[in-house]
């Protein structure tokens, strides 16, 4: 059974190891002429009356919507970076659970596939920090492609998250 997903799904935490999973997302909507989609969660936020303290013990607290403008200008910005400003890329930006936004959002957009990364721990620190790439494949309603930081490429060359097609 051929496979050639229509719909691709990035989750980014804009982390090295996230764009590492972003240049296979970006090889498969090449590939396959498919849409991509990038999205970024942001926990959810504290209540009203709570704020966040930094070490400084200077209190700060951000509208919600603040939040989200900038999450989407990250994105946007990710895009003009990497991906030669490709205005067909769809991206949003919403408050929830990684694991479970990333689902619910590949469920409501018909995502045939999600690319996300891994620090592939075991053990001990697999135990204590959990895993969202796990909990992600376990729930997804789609297949999941998940990237190792220490995987053997099959794309060609380092970089930018935009090789030409032929690296791919």
């Amino acid at each position: 059974m051929p496979i050639k997903p229509k719909r691709i799904l990035w989750p980014t935490d804009f982390s090295e190891l996230s764009l590492h999973a972003g240049r296979y997302a970006h090889c498969f909507q090449k590939q396959f002429g498919s849409d991509l989609h990038i999205i970024h969660i942001v926990a959810a936020p504290l209540p009203p009356e709570m704020s966040v303290t930094l070490p400084a013990d200077v209190p700060v607290t951000l509208p919600d919507s603040d939040l989200l403008d900038s999450a989407r200008e990250a994105l946007h910005t990710l895009i003009r970076k990497h991906f030669d400003d490709d205005k067909t890329i769809k991206i949003d930006a919403f408050f929830g659970g990684a694991s479970s936004g990333i689902c619910g959002y590949a469920r409501d957009h018909e995502i045939d596939l999600i690319v996300v990364p891994t620090h592939g721990r075991t053990g001990l620190q697999h135990a204590l920090i959990g895993s969202t790439a796990e909990d992600i494949v376990r729930h997804a309603p789609c297949p999941v492609l998940v990237v190792k930081s220490n995987e053997t490429e099959f794309i060609v060359g380092e970089g930018p998250v935009n090789p030409s097609p032929d690296k791919c």
